[in-house]
């Protein structure tokens, strides 16, 4: 029997176009969604006291819930053993997981998306489930955008303007403080060839920002308005003058522009990518096309601050392009940098679908290099540092073997990180050394901020507080000249650190507040970086009993949990334990299951002792 299982929504199954008889029992739909979404299979006195803790008889109670699940789902799924393991029929689909793991052609034709997890559940007497549910609504919500911002891009790079407004619609309706959800729409509305509409919807997202967030729009709005390639004027009228120049002419161009980008002379380096673009198109050549549009992209995203949105759309067009001319190495180029991009802005399930498919095409070393040190950063990211340490370790070694000092020095600097956030400050220190090294070596200095904030924060846990103030400046100062809000962040974060260590509350949280704002100024900035900077800031607040500490703590529980971000949603709610005693406490170590910091998990058991004492 083939089964599907919804979850998004108002919860039910179906087998084909009948409807499941409902599990008995109001907490059956509650219990097969976690056993379903959490990573780590759940003990049975765990999960009866997470559900089941106000019934006379909880592992009762559960035992019946499980019997109900089984009998209304029929051969679609077991549930066996302690912990707690739950297994598929192979014909079984549930909505939650094709969100997570399918393509996003899959996804969209999901009733549920964008709706709720458990739509209208709630289990006032289970508290602890609660706050677990409301964590993952926020997760799907995020995954749900994730989808329609993908869906969305992607039709716009086949030129696809009718389907992508309606996409980029629904995206705002979720993301409607998102200035680059905004910004797509607009871009929809253009490539529909509604400019008038295209106009309206800037004003209209301008004003909502202002009014909203308080809040000028950035350039990104502005650019929204730009025609296509293929209605510009300029582009159009030199690619037909140059159809005749024969296609090295447009491969020189292409090399040109992305020699510029990498040189800092951004804007020239663009105009002169965006012309090999037009060329390449108006040559239909589908190869040199694919190649063109993804320097273009790369450009877009690397060299052009807030851009990211537009790059990813060139990025699907070479992508397209490439699966037309059979280019693998492109399309494995394409699938690396929109894993990248997602990597970014913490859309964690999307980034490694789209680094695992880049890895699969890698026809290199030093290609797969460059995608394992991304996809160990998103691991590192989502607090799994374990298989964090191991994937960035292996992309360093491939790094160097392959003589790639940048995918080493970027494999390292967040080997470092990850040691760093472990507190296992000699590891920490030898690998961002050698990052930052790395950096000197080939000169990367966008990128050398990184490392050096890290290392200055091993300085600093180490009681080295004058040499950490020394670096956090610099990296600071850098960050400032070459305008990268993340490095400014991060080098702020630093110096808000060493104020409070010498004893300088207030101008401590003015830095870090600052660093917070500071560092998701555009678009497409870092998230990781604002949840670090708002973790910093709400441990101040609270030491220093700061009246704005609980607002703070809630905004980094909602930007963790939409993001995925576990250790950090663990961090929330371990600040909000300090506020709010044991509730808060239990959620803290609820999340903790799905990771693996040592610091963190050393820090539940002591209060969860001295609580329960």
């Amino acid at each position: 029997m083939s089964v599907s299982i919804t979850l998004l929504g108002r919860p039910a199954a179906s087998d084909g176009d009948r409807t499941l008889p409902r599990p008995r029992g109001r907490k059956a739909w509650a219990l097969l969604a976690y056993l379903l979404l959490t990573a780590q299979p759940p003990s049975r006195e765990r999960l009866a006291e997470l559900l089941f803790g106000e019934a006379d008889d909880p592992l009762g109670a559960l035992r019946w819930n499980l019997t109900e699940l089984r009998r209304a789902m029929g051969g679609s799924l077991s549930i066996e053993g302690d912990p707690i393991r739950l297994a598929l029929a192979p014909d079984c689909v549930v909505d939650a997981t094709v969100i997570v793991r399918g393509t996003w052609m899959e996804a969209v034709r999901l009733p549920g998306l964008g709706h709720d997890l458990l739509e209208g559940l709630t289990l006032p007497d289970s508290a602890a489930f609660e706050t677990w549910l409301l964590a993952e609504r926020r997760r799907f919500a995020g995954i749900s955008a994730a989808i329609l911002r993908e869906a969305a891009t992607a039709s716009l790079a086949v030129l696809d303007g009718r389907r992508a407004v309606d996409l980029a619609s629904r995206l705002v309706a979720i993301e409607d403080f998102d200035e680059e959800a905004h910004a797509l729409l607009v871009r929809a509305y253009v490539a529909a060839g509604d400019l008038a509409r295209a106009r309206r919807q800037a004003m209209a997202s301008a004003d909502y920002l202002r009014r909203e967030l308080g809040v000028e729009p950035s350039a990104v709005l502005v650019r929204a308005l730009e025609p296509p390639l293929d209605q510009a004027d300029h582009p159009r009228g030199e690619a037909r003058r140059a159809r005749d120049r024969g296609p090295r002419a447009t491969e020189a161009l292409v090399e040109a522009g992305r020699v510029a980008v990498n040189a800092g002379a951004v804007d020239a380096g663009l105009e002169t990518l965006r012309l090999a673009v037009a060329e390449a198109q108006a040559r239909d050549d589908r190869g040199l096309a694919a190649r063109a549009q993804l320097a273009y992209g790369i450009a877009l995203v690397h060299g052009g601050r807030g851009r990211d949105g537009e790059g990813a759309t060139w990025l699907h067009s070479a992508l397209a392009s490439a699966e037309q001319a059979g280019d693998h190495l492109v399309r494995g180029d394409a699938c690396r940098e929109l894993g990248y991009v997602d990597f970014l802005r913490a859309r964690f399930d999307r980034a490694e679908a789209w680094l695992e498919q880049a890895l699969v095409l890698a026809p290199d070393e030093a290609e797969r290099g460059a995608s394992l040190g991304v996809l160990g950063a998103v691991s590192s990211d989502r607090g799994r540092t374990g298989a964090a340490i191991e994937t960035l370790r292996e992309a360093a070694r491939v790094g160097r073997a392959a003589a790639k000092p940048r995918v080493e020095a970027w494999a390292t600097a967040f080997l470092g990180r990850a040691h760093l956030l472990r507190a296992e400050l000699d590891l920490a220190a030898s690998e961002l050394d050698r990052a930052s090294d790395l950096c000197r070596t080939v000169g990367w200095v966008s990128f050398a901020p990184w490392p050096q904030a890290l290392r200055a924060e091993a300085y600093l846990l180490a009681g080295h507080t004058e040499i950490a103030s020394d670096l956090f400046e610099a990296a600071f100062a850098v960050g400032c000249q070459i305008g990268d809000p993340c490095w400014e962040g991060m080098g702020a974060r630093g110096i808000g650190l060493v104020h409070l260590k010498r004893g300088r509350i207030d101008q401590g949280i003015e830095w870090l507040d600052d660093a917070r704002r500071r560092c998701i100024r555009i678009p497409d900035a870092y998230l990781w970086i604002h949840a670090y900077c708002l973790d910093a800031l709400c441990a101040a607040g609270i030491a220093h009993e700061r009246p704005e500490a609980r607002s703070w703590i809630e905004d980094l529980a909602t930007l963790a949990a939409r993001t995925g971000m576990r250790e950090m949603l663990v961090r929330s709610h371990l600040h909000r334990s300090a506020l709010d005693g044991d509730p808060a406490l239990q959620a803290a170590r609820l999340f903790a299951r799905d990771i693996d910091d040592p610091v963190l998990l050393g820090l539940l058991e002591p209060l969860a002792g001295a609580r329960s004492g």
